[in-house]
């Protein structure tokens, strides 16, 4: 039994990490949404928009992930 929640923390402690990646990387791509450059351009403003909507959504994916992790943990 021991091993077993060994394995789902580290699990846990993945799944932080890659949603922490997702949502900076949501981030990074957000502010590129507000350059004038881009702005301009509807395909690139749509891609940037896409992109950042798809690491949001992974984001969310995750916590709730993580969630059920936890709660495979406790039982």
């Amino acid at each position: 039994m021991r091993d077993y929640e060994k394995i789902i923390q580290e699990k846990i402690i993945d799944c932080r990490r890659i949603a922490m990646l997702c949502l900076f990387l949501s981030a990074f791509l957000y502010t590129g949404t507000m350059m004038p450059e881009y702005a301009d351009v509807d395909w690139k403003l749509a891609i940037l928009s896409g992109a950042s909507l798809a690491f949001l959504l992974l984001t969310f994916f995750f916590y709730w992930r993580t969630s059920k992790l936890k709660d495979r943990l406790d039982k």
